[in-house]
């Protein structure tokens, strides 16, 4: 029966249980988060500045996606942007390298909330573990699929998604070091509620990273042209075949599943909020 391995959890359990899903949702990449910054008042000015940043972020994005980070020159995201390089100095006075570490810092906030909520929603409908880590996995498809250049770009940055950041900053380091910590936990939670097989979670974390790198990669190397629903059915089906003991994968297979998240809620990331 499908209420066999669901997980009712009222007060501490509950609020416990809710911070393990938020946690394994937002796992499978590197992330930055957005620099903490005191708040000023919007003057004019300020309004004005982070909309040239906006519109340089988006720009960048795509010459980062095109020639890499290596490859790319300011005057060449100027011209993407359609701005002179002058307003890039007084935008990013720290030049390329502040463009693009403010880049993944909104991306990678982007990708947080948009999984996080997903995931902690899920677990929230059906109290089942199981089915928040999987819609943490569409989500993370979905967002993936809707910035293809942002793809392209943490693809061609980091080669190993399961090896961590090879060239990033010492922020980018740890947020990868917590998020493999955020897959482990929830892999040991899993182990727990008989939802995953008993083996080694850091290992079976590893593991997960690297089939998200696989299927988006394969992906985009095919041209793109899947839906997120075609993309998170065949990630889905991996996931319950690799980590579920054969019982629970049954019942949550497209054939039995008793609240599938594909195809998922429909609800689109947010594109270019920046």
């Amino acid at each position: 029966m499908v209420d066999d391995h669901r997980i009712t959890a009222p007060g501490r359990q509950f609020r416990r249980i809710a911070t393990e899903v938020a946690r394994v949702a937002t796992r499978g990449y590197t992330l930055v988060p957005m620099p903490r910054r005191a708040k000023k008042p919007q003057t004019l000015r300020n309004i004005r500045v982070e909309a040239y940043r906006a519109a340089i972020r988006q720009a960048a994005e795509r010459v980062f996606a095109q020639r890499g980070f290596a490859g790319a020159h300011v005057g060449q995201i100027a011209k993407e942007a359609g701005v002179s390089v002058g307003t890039i100095y007084r935008a990013y006075p720290g030049r390329k390298q502040q463009i693009y570490l403010d880049l993944q810092a909104q991306r990678g906030k982007e990708v947080l909330e948009y999984t996080h909520e997903r995931g902690l929603a899920a677990f929230q409908r059906h109290n089942d573990v199981l089915d928040a880590m999987l819609e943490g996995l569409a989500a993370l498809v979905e967002y993936f699929v809707a910035h293809p250049d942002y793809l392209r770009i943490v693809l061609s940055e980091e080669k190993s998604w399961a090896a961590g950041p090879i060239r990033g900053t010492a922020t980018q380091a740890a947020m990868w070091k917590q998020g493999m910590s955020g897959s482990e936990e929830g892999m040991r939670f899993g182990i727990a509620s008989g939802l995953i097989v008993d083996e080694d979670p850091a290992l079976m974390a590893r593991t997960l990273v690297a089939m998200q790198q696989a299927h988006l990669g394969y992906w985009l190397e095919s041209g793109g042209s899947e839906s997120a629903v075609e993309v998170i059915a065949r990630l889905r089906r991996q996931f319950l075949r690799t980590f579920c003991p054969p019982e629970i994968a049954a019942v949550h297979l497209d054939d039995g599943n008793p609240h599938s998240s594909v195809p998922s809620s429909g609800r689109k990331p947010r594109v270019d909020v920046q």
